[in-house]
C-alpha cells in the first residue's frame, strides 16, 4: 500500500485525551486502554500539550510523585509541535527526529484528530527518508 499522508497512517485510531486537571494516573489508564504510549491533553477542543509514558516514568516515577495525585498539566510537555493531516509522512519524521520525540498530534483545519507515532511509519518509508538525505548531503 502506498501511503501518501499522515490521515492515512492515523485512519481508524481513536483519539486518546485527557484534561490538563486530570490524574497522571487516569492518563496511564487510558494510555493502556488505547495500547498507546502518549496522550493529547485538551482543554476543551484546545490541544494544550502531550504526555508520553516517558513523561510519567520520568517526571513523575523516577522523582517519588503519585500518579493518583499529580495533575496532567505538571509533567505534560505544553505548545506541542503538530502534524497535518495531509502532511507527508517525512515531513512527521522531521518533526519528531529535530524535537526529539516520538508522537505528534495531527490536525485537520486546526482540530486535532489523531496522534501519529514514530512506530507507526513503516520502516521502509524511515529508510528511504534517510538515503535520500545522504544523498542530497552527498
Amino acid at each position: 500500500m502506498i501511503v501518501s499522508n499522515v490521515a492515512q497512517i492515523i485512519s481508524g485510531q481513536r483519539l486518546a485525551r485527557i484534561e490538563p486537571d486530570d490524574t497522571v494516573c487516569n492518563a496511564c489508564k487510558i494510555m493502556c486502554t488505547l495500547d498507546t504510549g502518549a496522550v493529547v491533553v485538551m482543554d476543551g477542543e484546545t490541544l494544550v500539550g502531550v504526555l508520553s509514558e516517558r513523561d510519567v516514568v520520568r517526571k513523575c516515577v523516577c522523582v517519588g510523585r503519585h500518579t493518583a495525585e499529580t495533575r496532567v498539566s505538571e509533567i505534560m510537555a505544553g505548545n506541542p509541535r503538530t502534524v497535518s493531516a495531509d502532511g507527508s509522512l517525512a515531513e512527521a519524521l522531521e518533526i519528531m527526529n529535530q524535537g526529539g520525540f516520538h508522537h505528534v498530534p495531527v490536525l485537520h483545519d486546526g482540530v486535532t484528530i489523531g496522534m501519529i507515532s514514530a512506530d507507526d511509519i513503516p520502516e521502509e518509508y524511515r529508510m528511504l527518508l534517510e538515503r535520500f538525505k545522504e544523498f542530497r548531503e552527498g
